[in-house]
């Protein structure tokens, strides 16, 4: 009691001043909550122990009643004379407050719009109903060396399995096609699927407008219905609300509109299935698959060509599904021919196979850049250390003056604050800038990346980083600046204490960004690498060929009613087009191929090779062409002969092959004139030439072996021949080129479009697309790193100079000359460099590996890359502080004593 008289008399000493209210306030109530406590802890209730507490202050009792009535808004107060004074302060000192919001925002939009993409490609619900349960059914044959997600379920197969299937609550299966869709301008060819009854149920999905397929529309002969997509109701019908019931034209049959499906529903895409159908990018049109009854009882290669979806019961897993599917397989296994057996099951999940692909990806750039927001932090974080030391003579009176150090603090973090919301706002106008700068380089590979948009998660996560940044940057050098020691300050050395200690800091964040730089720059030297190898790779053929598909049709079971039905009225289309074609001026050859190098469709076939020690199933790139396809493709015959006119039906079989398959099976024996032949119940065929080897399936993977055989040896025992490309190379440019294949064809047959139409270098461009856009992007935020390092090494020792010119004018005045002023700046800044490089340099090396899955033909510990990094930073390092060691040169040394 009486430490509280003896406050209350000195509290009374200080009158009405006003500057002492708030000394006066705090005091009262540091009393008032402690008498509070101690009557509490006496047993009184907390009402009376406030009002005993109130009432012991005697004649101030008044006044501290209504220091305990303000004590819940004094804090809105306090926070808005924070926010007024921080930006009073940020205008004052404007570039400063220019360069760390330009700093935060830059690495904040960056942030924000890769998230947008993330978000796009992995977060956002697939417009699929519970799209986790959904699993893609596989059934791999243990006899043939390829992927599992290349065998589809067979009919026989899928129906069975459908029957005796515990694990699923639903089955469905789809074949994709396209078709020559009719309007009033020309033929278009649109993406298909031909679906079961289960289809959009097993998806969940429902129409927009109009019903889906009733049981009657999959029995053979009734299948003329159909349920378009809502981009195709614009684009065909403009929108018009009265489609249903209208008529679409598909490859000269007419089908009735009974649905529209909702906008972001087009499955399959190109990309949500495993190796679709290259030639569609998103389904527009659905049909009903009707099978008759033979049909569902096909089994074996020739009925894999569809795919299956389930999905799982509550509570059942892959795993368990998968064992379930294999004792079924073992058993529907026996049913196949004896030579046709081997088949299993293999499950994986709907959303791996759509989005797995691609994660890893967005995970590299979302890592990547990450850090360029570290290293922005870091520069934010120096720059308000250095701030705070310049402001040390304010910090200081204040202090002096009464303000604890929870005060500072509090001001601090508000200008942290302040600024973290300034730098979010402008970050989310940048983000905008780079994603819309992103999507122009969208590789067409990425699933849904074109649906990304600064939408409400993007937002969120603008507020969330700000905040991180907040706390990253801010925390540490608010905790410094409010730490002052008012003796040390009255003394006059509590400016040293201020800033001696904060200068290893800074030097350790700095360490800290070159470290970063380097991780970063090292991951884009190897993709930059890999890229360069990637470009020098042969494909095979002339980039400059223009190729186009078009398609007679697509179905899975051909009509015998059917234009092209008959072998010979496909070969008089091919044969009419192609001499329209040669007789164009400029036109210096053309053919056709059944499957186009890069155009993700692909034949493969069994085969044997005279004389070699053949193994079960060898597997063989199998094409059909007419003759001039290798001249219009620049593909050299490097033996033998080409095909030529007289390759007909009638005459001994002629096969070409790669030099690839020449040399594994034929080893130094010239090939030509060696024997090939599909089976061990088929003839024997002649190999009449070798050509170069070509990348048919990727650039990426070396030449596979690869047969080919005459389109009009082929065209009925191969297969009927419903879709086909024309290469055509000439002296004309592309786009006249495309006009006048497309008038060759109509010219035909007006009913028939000319799709996919590009140059050769097109599809190579496109093969490389996701490799670029990785490189590109991984390479801007290296480039931005680096940016805003140097700026930070910069800032760093331009600072480290205006502190040390009193050091520096010592060192001349005593007989230092200005080159070693400039030696001494660049030697520190090179250590640090160094520094910064060791640690860089290891951590890079040791998650080398992480990168592997993204490179081509470069080791993740590539020498070029690891010298050249550590030479380019250094060159930057000295950049940096050039102007820095400069000024420290030009000290004058009784200046800078005198201001001493």
């Amino acid at each position: 009691m009486r430490i509280l008289q003896s406050s209350i008399r000195r509290l009374r000493s200080f009158g009405s001043r006003e500057n002492s209210n708030l000394e006066l306030s705090e005091e009262l109530q540091f009393h008032l909550d402690r008498t509070i406590e101690q009557n509490i802890a006496l047993g009184m209730t907390p009402d009376r122990a406030r009002a005993e507490a109130i009432s012991s202050f005697g004649e101030l009792a008044p006044v501290t009643e209504a220091c305990y009535e303000a004590r819940g808004t004094r804090w809105a107060e306090d926070l808005v004379q924070d926010i007024r004074f921080g930006l009073r302060s940020f205008a004052k000192h404007w570039p400063f407050t220019a360069i760390m919001i330009l700093t935060l925002a830059l690495a904040i939009g960056a942030c924000t719009a890769i998230f947008s993409l993330v978000n796009a490609t992995l977060l956002r619900s697939l417009p699929y109903g519970n799209a986790g349960r959904l699993v893609y059914l596989f059934t791999p044959n243990s006899h043939l060396n390829l992927p599992p997600e290349v065998f589809g379920i067979s009919s026989g197969d899928f129906f069975d399995l459908q029957k005796q299937s515990h694990s699923f609550s639903e089955m469905t299966r789809f074949t994709q096609a396209t078709y020559n869709l009719a309007n009033d301008r020309a033929a278009d060819l649109v993406g298909a699927a031909k679906v079961d009854s289960h289809f959009f149920k097993v998806l969940e999905v429902a129409p927009a407008m109009g019903q889906l397929f009733g049981k009657e529309d999959f029995e053979p002969g009734k299948d003329r219905e159909v349920v378009i997509s809502h981009s195709l109701w614009q684009t065909l019908f403009a929108g018009a609300p009265d489609v249903i019931g209208r008529q679409v034209l598909l490859d000269e049959t007419s089908y009735q509109v009974i649905g529209v499906m909702p906008k972001d529903f087009e499955y399959p895409h190109k990309y949500e299935v495993a190796y679709g159908n290259g030639h569609i990018d998103r389904t527009q049109i659905w049909i009903p698959l009707a099978l008759t009854t033979e049909q569902k009882t096909i089994r074996g290669p020739g009925a894999s060509n569809g795919y299956a979806i389930a999905r799982l019961k509550p509570g059942m897993t892959i795993s368990e599904a998968q064992a379930e599917m294999l004792a079924i397989m073992s058993r529907l296994d026996l049913l196949h021919g004896p030579h046709d057996r081997g088949w299993g099951a293999h499950i994986r999940s709907f959303t791996d196979i759509s989005l797995g692909p691609v994660r890893p990806l967005m995970l590299l750039l979302m890592g990547a850049v990450s850090l360029v927001l570290l290293i922005a932090c870091g520069n934010a974080g120096n720059l308000l250390m250095a701030r705070a030391i310049t402001r040390k003579h304010e910090l200081g009176v204040r202090a002096t003056l009464g303000a604890r150090p929870k005060r500072l603090l509090r001001q601090m973090l508000t200008e942290s604050v302040l600024l973290s919301i300034a730098a979010g706002f402008l970050g989310i106008g940048l983000a905008w800038v780079f994603l819309h700068a992103l999507l122009l380089l969208n590789p067409g590979n990425i699933p849904r990346m074109g649906s990304a948009e600064i939408d409400y998660r993007a937002l969120g996560f603008v507020g969330g980083v700000s905040m991180l940044t907040c706390m990253l940057f801010g925390i540490l050098p608010s905790l410094l600046a409010s730490r002052i020691n008012v003796a040390e300050f009255l003394k006059g050395t509590g400016t040293r204490g201020i800033a001696g200690g904060r200068a290893s800091l800074r030097k350790w964040l700095a360490i800290t960004q070159i470290s970063v730089v380097v991780i970063l720059l090292s991951g884009s030297g190897l993709l930059l690498r890999s890229y360069e190898k990637l470009l020098a790779v042969p494909t095979g053929f002339c980039s400059s060929t223009v190729t186009g598909s078009v398609q007679l049709s697509p179905q899975l079971f051909p009509s015998p009613t059917s234009r092209y039905a008959k072998a010979a009225k496909r070969a008089v289309f091919f044969e009419q087009v192609l001499e329209n074609l040669r007789a164009l001026p400029g036109v210096n050859a053309a053919g056709v191929v059944d499957r186009l190098p890069l155009s993700d469709t692909e034949s493969i076939a069994m085969f044997e090779a005279q004389g070699y020690p053949n193994q079960r199933n060898q597997l063989v790139e199998a094409r059909r062409v007419t003759p001039g396809y290798f001249s219009a493709m620049g593909i050299p015959v490097l033996r033998g002969r080409g095909f030529t006119r007289d390759d007909l039906p009638g005459h001994p079989v002629a096969v070409i092959v790669n030099q690839a398959l020449a040399l594994k099976y034929f080893g130094t024996i010239d090939a030509v004139g060696r024997h090939l032949r599909g089976s061990r119940n088929e003839p024997w065929q002649t190999v009449v030439g070798v050509i170069g080897d070509v990348r048919n399936m990727n650039i990426e993977d070396s030449a596979a072996p690869q047969e080919y055989r005459s389109l009009w040896q082929t065209d009925t025992d191969g297969g009927p021949m419903n879709a086909a490309y024309f290469a055509v190379n000439a002296s004309l440019s592309a786009d006249i080129l495309v006009k006048e294949i497309r008038a060759a064809i109509h010219s035909v047959d007006p009913n028939l479009a000319f799709s996919n139409a590009h140059t050769m270098g097109d599809l190579e461009t496109e093969a490389r697309a996701r490799r670029r856009f990785q490189t590109v992007l991984l390479t801007i935020f290296a480039g931005i790193a680096m940016f805003l390092a140097m700026i930070g090494i910069y800032g760093l020792f331009a600072f480290s100079v205006r502190q040390r010119t009193g050091e520096i004018g010592i060192r001349m005045a005593l007989g230092s000359s200005r080159r070693g002023a400039v030696a001494l700046i660049l030697h520190e800044a090179i250590s640090l460099a160094i520094t910064g490089l060791g640690i860089g340099l290891l951590v890079a090396w040791i998650s080398g590996r992480f990168l592997s899955g993204f490179l081509y033909n470069v080791s993740s510990t590539d020498p070029a890359t690891f010298l050249l990094v550590p030479l380019v930073l250094l060159v930057g390092t000295v950049l940096a502080c050039l102007i820095p060691s400069l000024r420290a040169a030009a000290i004058e040394p009784m200046e800078a004593l005198r201001h001493e």
